[in-house]
């Protein structure tokens, strides 16, 4: 995935983040918040393995300054991932302080979108049973 994809990504956890998440809180829509938490989960482990991709196929041709670069810039992406998997499996309500805790995890500042990219949040319902089913 190439840097510009990568980025595409972190443009729709922004917008999940950001917009849809706080708008779920407040119509105490837990289930689908869990859900929208799974999905950016997702977004941000591919994030981090695509990183690690890269900077193997980079390591090979012996760019190793390159390769070490590319997984520091992308090395938060881990644990920020991990947080919000952890949050989408885990049966308590999400919290804003929990949203505000993944937001300081996520090292680019994360910017409210312009426009929308995903028109009906409620397309990912069932996201996180199936991220429980794959846990199991």
């Amino acid at each position: 995935m190439p840097i510009t994809d990568r980025n595409r990504q972190l443009r729709v956890i922004a917008e999940l983040l950001l917009v849809h998440l706080p708008a779920m809180l407040k119509q105490n829509e837990q289930a689908l918040a869990h859900d929208l938490l799974a999905v950016a989960g997702t977004a941000l482990r591919e994030i981090y393995d695509d990183a690690q991709q890269s900077a193997k196929a980079w390591d090979k041709r012996a760019y190793d300054v390159k390769a070490d670069y590319l997984r520091r810039e992308w090395d938060w992406a881990l644990g920020a991932s991990n947080y919000a998997l952890g949050l989408a499996l885990r049966p308590d309500p999400v919290t804003p302080e929990a949203l505000s805790k993944l937001r300081t995890l996520i090292v680019p500042e994360l910017e409210r979108p312009a426009r929308k990219q995903i028109a009906d949040p409620t397309r990912f319902c069932g996201a996180a049973q199936v991220l429980r089913a794959r846990h199991k």
